[in-house]
């Protein structure tokens, strides 16, 4: 039987007050794209356990991904990160840890 990697992923969120303007360099964050926001999509897509002729680096986790593009069945984890574009500053962060396997 094959073995594959698989990932416990848990979201929380929070509320955060943003300045209008930015403490690093004064510019207006309501400004049409003066801000950067990171976040995480998680993408369907086609996939198959790998097959004795496949080359073992081809296996992500245990699994070979299709070449094709992605299914239907995105959702977004938004807002992880809200930067200041002018200068980069960051203005909230959410927490991202990865736990070793146990």
């Amino acid at each position: 039987m094959p073995t594959v990697t698989v990932t416990d992923v848990v979201v929380t969120t929070r509320k955060v007050k943003l300045p209008a303007i930015c403490p690093g360099c004064g510019g207006r964050l309501r400004a049409e794209g003066a801000l950067r926001v990171w976040g995480f999509v998680d993408e369907s897509r086609k996939a198959r356990l790998p097959r004795a002729s496949d080359d073992a680096m081809d296996a992500v986790a245990g699994i070979i991904l299709g070449d094709a593009g992605y299914d239907s069945g995105e959702t977004f984890i938004d807002n992880v990160s809200v930067m200041c574009r002018r200068c980069n500053r960051a203005l909230a962060e959410g927490a991202f840890t990865v736990k070793p396997a146990k």
